[in-house]
C-alpha cells in the first residue's frame, strides 16, 4: 500500500485589504490546517482452478504399467481463470513442490520429445522409497481469452524483462507466462483471463517401483501470480 503524503495549506481568513490591519498574533490565529490523506491499494487478482486444482486419475490397476517401459497416462484438463478487480498486467510461474522426486529424463523419454528436459519435468512423489515418475504442465495455447477476446500466450525467461510468443505452452520451471492480444507483440492488461491447463503424467518402469503396496501419485505444484 502507498500512502500519499500529507499536505498542509495555510488559509488567510481576512481579505487582502485588511491584511495590513492585523497584528502578527492575529495573522497566526487566522489560519486552519488542511490534511489530505489516502491509501492507494494495488489491484487484486485471484487465480482459480476447476475441481479444486486436483487432476484425479482414480484407482488404476498395476497391470496398466508397461513392463520394461515408461507408461504415459492420458492428459487431464482443468479450467484456469484469473479474475482481477481492475485491468492489470500479470504473469504466472509454476513452482514444483515435489521437485526432489522427479525421475530424471522420464518426460523426454516418455513423450519422445528430447526438447522436454527436466526443466519441464514435475515430480510425482515417492512410494516406498521409490520415485514414481514425472509430469508436464501445459497452458494450452489457443484456449485463452482476455476480457472475452482471444489472446495469445507469451513466455519470459528473464522475469518479465522481455517476452516472446510461445506455441507449445509447456511450462518450464522458472519461466514466466502472460497473455497479449494476437499480433500485438507484447503482453496486455486484462481484468479476466480464462483458459485451459493440462497435465500429463509419466510412470516409471514397473521394475523400478514397489508394486507390492499401493503407489499413490502425489504431484503438487503451485501457480504463483505476479503483478507487472
Amino acid at each position: 500500500m502507498t500512502k500519499i503524503a500529507s499536505i498542509r495549506i495555510r488559509y488567510i481568513a481576512a481579505g487582502i485589504a485588511c491584511l495590513f490591519c492585523l497584528s502578527d498574533a492575529q495573522l497566526q490565529a487566522a489560519t486552519v490546517d488542511l490534511t489530505v490523506v489516502s491509501t492507494v491499494t494495488p489491484v487484486a487478482c485471484t487465480p482459480i482452478l476447476s475441481g479444486g486444482g486436483v487432476a484425479d486419475y482414480g484407482a488404476m490397476p498395476a497391470g496398466i504399467l508397461k513392463s520394461g517401459g515408461i507408461t504415459a497416462l492420458p492428459t487431464r484438463s482443468l479450467s484456469l481463470s484469473i479474475g482481477c478487480d481492475a485491468s492489470a498486467k500479470i504473469s504466472l510461474k509454476v513452482i514444483d513442490n515435489r521437485g526432489g522426486s522427479i525421475v530424471a529424463g522420464i518426460v523426454a523419454a516418455g513423450s519422445g520429445d528430447g526438447n522436454l528436459n527436466d526443466a519441464f519435468n514435475y515430480g510425482l512423489g515417492v512410494a516406498s522409497g521409490k520415485k514414481i515418475g514425472g509430469y508436464t504442465i501445459t497452458l494450452r495455447p489457443g484456449s485463452y481469452t482476455g476480457d472475452y477476446a482471444a489472446v495469445q500466450l507469451f513466455a519470459s525467461s528473464d522475469n518479465g524483462a522481455t517476452w516472446q510468443t510461445t506455441s507449445s505452452g509447456v511450462v518450464a520451471k522458472g519461466r514466466s507466462f502472460s497473455w497479449g492480444a494476437a499480433g500485438a507483440g507484447t503482453i496486455g492488461a486484462y481484468q479476466n483471463i480464462v483458459g485451459t491447463i493440462t497435465v500429463q503424467p509419466y510412470i516409471d518402469r514397473p521394475e523400478n517401483l514397489a508394486l507390492s503396496q499401493e503407489v499413490v501419485l502425489d504431484g503438487s505444484a503451485t501457480l504463483e501470480l505476479s503483478y507487472l
